[in-house]
Parts: C-alpha cells; structure tokens; sequence
C-alpha cells in the first residue's frame, strides 16, 4: 500500500507499507509513476538486507537501510528483534519502506517537524536525521530493559534462588544483546559513510552547517549507544560464565558427598559380609559378636572421615 503524505515546506512522504513484500501493482507504480529502479526496490524489500547506504547517479537517488526493532517485542523469535527498513530520498521526496512491525517510524517522520525548527523543516535530510535519533533513543530504552533483567536474575543468583528459569532468561538475553549488537553496528556504519560523503566531494550529498551538525550529534549518539550494549553484553556474559561455574561447583559439592556417603555406607557391608561367611573368623562364636562387628564398623568409618578431613576433602 502506498501512501502520499505532505511532511513540510514541499517535502512529500511516500509510505510504502508491505505486509510482507512488496506486490507487483506497489513496484510498478513505484518504477513508473515515482522513477525508482528495480535494484533500490530490491534492497528495501529484502527483510534480511544489512544496514547500508547506497547512491544511484542515473536517477540521482539516496538509499538508506537501517535496523530497526520490532514493534512486537515480545515476539519469541530473537532473530525478528531486529528487522532493516528502507529510506529512499530523490529531490524533495521522501520514500519509507516498512512492513506491519516497522510501520510505527512513519510516526517518527510524522512528528519529526515538532522536535525541527522552521528553518530546518525544509531540509528532508533533517527528517531522516530526527527519525534516526528517536530510532536510537528506541534502542537505548530496549538495552535499558535488558539490563533491568539482567539485574534481577543477577540478585537472585547471590540469593541462591536460581533456577532453570533463570538460565533460559540468561540465554535469551544473551541473544537478544548479540542481535542489538549486529544491528547497531550496522547502524553505526552507516551514519559513519554518511557523515563521511557529507564532508567530502564524493557524491552529490551537500548538507547544510545545521544538518552536518545534527548528523555528527547522531554519530555520537549512536557511538554511545554501542557502548552500552557492548558494555551490557560484556556483563551479561560475565554472569552467565559465572553461573556455569556455580552450577558446576554445586554438581562437584553433590558428586563429592555422594562419594563420601558411598564411601561410609559401603563399611557397614563389608564387615557384616566377612562375619556372615561360612567360615572360622575371631569372637564369632561369642554371644557379643555383633558388638564386637559394630565397634569394627564404627573404628574404620572414623579413620576413613579422619583421612578425608585431613586430606581437607570433607
């Protein structure tokens, strides 16, 4: 579906909302009525194109990728997390590729002209820009979450109070910072290579002293963010080799009493084994044979946990 949508000062939005791709009647008028090229549709319609930016010199369009998260954050799926949507800028219009988890950045665009100043409102770089930011702040909420999480599984491993539960939660953590991760880093790239053409001679992107300045405060803004999660992901690492070790520890402490009560209880058999035997053996015809047994019994039990403790394996 394809809709029109007047931003500011002449600036048009082109939403293209796709379920799942793009159909044939979408891309055929996006080709004929609005000169888009088959390869620009076929980056923004790839639901696994990485973050990039591309620049086409025959229809003198910008194309930018950039990872997003899902809508639906609960979806169990940690590889949906994180989906690409499509930015294509030619002359003063804006087109925005997104399907029903993305489709929310319309509003990010929608509402940009709130959070501009007049002057800059004519500016369609400053729109992408702004969205790029609160598409930042998005992230730096979600690893803010994460580490909500991660703080709470953390107490409850020093109070003892681990479980299964918690070890699947560290997983899904896990995956979901290492997915944040990629996709900032992809992020970042792209702001990188933005920033860069934007500074140079390389290509037709000339952006005034105001938006240079915005692209620079969103680099930095983005680099903050991936130290974050770096900074998250380290830890939540750390914790999960930390509770492999608890675990392990608690399996050595079980093997190792197990053993020790194997041990001991093993005694009691051997001894009332030889006495049970079809044989003469000492003071097994007197009446107080069976003391005499028990008193063996509890001798060699003790030297055995008098050899364990010294040996500090009790």
């Amino acid at each position: 579906m394809i809709n029109e949508i007047a931003l500011n000062h002449g600036i048009q939005l082109i939403d293209v909302h796709s379920t799942e791709s793009l159909n044939d009647d979408d891309r055929a008028i996006l080709i004929e009525k609005y000169n888009l090229t088959n390869e620009i549709l076929d980056y923004a319609d790839d639901e696994n194109e990485r973050a990039r930016f591309e620049y086409d010199e025959i229809t003198n369009t910008y194309l930018i990728v950039y990872n997003v998260q899902n809508e639906n954050e609960q979806t169990p799926d940690m590889s949906q997390r994180v989906l690409p949507i499509s930015f294509a800028i030619r002359e003063q219009k804006l087109f925005l590729f997104t399907n029903d988890a993305t489709h929310y950045i319309k509003d990010y665009l929608i509402s940009a002209k709130n959070h501009l100043k007049q002057t800059d409102q004519h500016e369609v770089w400053e729109f992408i820009f702004n969205t790029l930011d609160q598409i930042s702040s998005d992230y730096s909420d979600q690893i803010s979450e994460a580490d909500v999480r991660r703080n709470r599984i953390q107490t409850l491993i020093k109070k003892h109070h681990s479980s299964e539960k918690q070890i699947l939660e560290l997983a899904d953590l896990e995956d979901l910072t290492t997915y944040l991760n990629t996709a900032i880093n992809g992020n970042l790239t792209v702001v990188k290579q933005l920033e860069l053409i934007s500074s140079g001679n390389v290509q037709d992107l000339h952006l005034n002293k105001t938006s240079r300045e915005h692209l620079h405060d969103s680099l930095i803004e983005i680099e903050q963010i991936k130290n974050q999660v770096d900074l998250s992901s380290d830890i939540i690492d750390r914790i999960s080799n930390t509770y492999n070790n608890i675990l392990n520890n608690r399996t050595n402490t079980t093997m190792k009493v197990l053993t020790i009560y194997t041990i001991v209880l093993s005694i009691p058999t051997i001894v009332s084994g030889f006495y049970g035997m079809n044989m003469k053996l000492p003071v097994a015809d007197q009446g107080w044979s069976w003391i005499f047994s028990l008193i063996i019994t509890v001798v060699i039990i003790l030297v055995i946990l008098w050899d364990l403790h010294r040996r500090d394996s009790l």
